[in-house]
């Protein structure tokens, strides 16, 4: 929950790069994030949320989901790898059961999560482009988060799918240092 997000795991120490401290910037994500559960769907707007691991981008998502799915509306959460592996299962399985695909394009909200750590083939990328697309043209949001920079998305996917995540989506950019060790 929202509640359980520490701010203090992040450095309170200005960081040059991004002209604000990491717990600066976090504390501005954090309140978004809020915003963004407790108003949906306000505008359909898409995220992207980005930066190294162990930021909280899985952990912000997940809030997301939770208030979301609370206030009544669809949400499908998942893993990129788990997400393209059942969209490969449906299109190579002699009986599939495209259920849990349809949803995917059907929900209120779609949340993918580590986008990246997927392999990368002409398919992933076919069915990427699929269904950011198809959310896009009828106004579903959707959540990704990743540890690919914004280059690193363009370069790893269709400059198609680029444009679609860096000129539609708002960037969200996680920094500071790993916090797993820190709550160790």
């Amino acid at each position: 929950s929202f509640e359980k997000f520490r701010l203090d795991l992040y450095s309170d120490q200005y960081d040059a790069k991004y002209r604000s401290s990491p717990r600066e910037l976090m504390r501005a994500t954090y309140r978004m994030a809020q915003n963004y559960a407790q108003s949906f769907p306000a505008d359909g707007q898409s995220l992207v949320f980005s930066g190294a691991t162990g930021l909280g981008k899985t952990f912000l998502s997940a809030c997301i989901a939770r208030t979301v799915a609370d206030r009544g509306y669809s949400v499908v959460y998942d893993t990129a790898m788990q997400l393209f592996a059942a969209f490969e299962e449906d299109k190579f399985r002699p009986q599939p059961d495209a259920a849990r695909t349809e949803d995917v394009f059907a929900c209120d909200l779609l949340i993918i999560d580590d986008l990246g750590t997927e392999m990368t083939t002409q398919f992933t990328v076919s069915v990427l482009y699929q269904l950011l697309n198809t959310r896009l043209m009828e106004k579903k949001p959707v959540i990704l988060s990743t540890n690919l920079t914004p280059g690193e998305l363009a370069s790893r996917y269709s400059p198609q799918i680029a444009s679609r995540i860096l000129g539609t989506y708002r960037l969200c950019q996680f920094c500071g240092d790993d916090i797993r060790f820190k709550i160790k």
